[in-house]
């Protein structure tokens, strides 16, 4: 469809669909809900390697950045300070799918790849699926770290 466009033509239409892509991506989250995920089963289940969330401390310094996203489970306050306060069972129930439903929404948003790759020659499909997958990574890591926190 836009392989044959102009780049200017191109670029502002994928910017469009970007747009698009991403209120369809939260409207899904949001309708998901947090009562729909479940941090135990894939793709939200803690792995091995995350280290209790060192990997993300070790690798990332996610622990100095990641309080600056402007996302729900900052503004719930999930720390490890605040975490010695908090009550377990209410961690559990209400901040865990919080999480689960914040990585939902960047994982459906990385999925704009597929319709760059369709619609896009290859180099814009490249540049932008990058961009978008770059743009959507610390989210992506901010909330498995936060669940890290909270499982341990």
């Amino acid at each position: 469809m836009l392989k044959n466009s102009s780049f200017g033509i191109a670029l502002f239409i994928n910017f469009i669909i970007i747009l698009l892509w991403y209120f369809v991506s939260y409207i899904i989250s949001k309708h998901i809900g947090t009562k729909r995920v479940d941090y135990k089963k894939f793709p939200y289940r803690i792995i091995k390697a995350e280290r209790k969330g060192m990997f993300y401390k070790e690798n990332f310094g996610i622990d100095k950045w990641y309080r600056l996203l402007p996302t729900d489970y900052n503004q719930a306050g999930i720390t490890e300070n605040s975490l010695k306060d908090d009550n377990t069972l209410v961690l559990k129930q209400e901040r865990l799918p919080l999480t689960c439903r914040s990585e939902l929404f960047a994982i459906v948003n990385c999925l704009y790849v597929v319709c760059a790759a369709i619609l896009d020659a290859p180099y814009l499909a490249f540049i932008l699926g990058s961009i978008v997958v770059l743009a959507n990574l610390p989210f992506i890591a901010a909330s498995r770290y936060c669940r890290c926190l909270l499982l341990h």
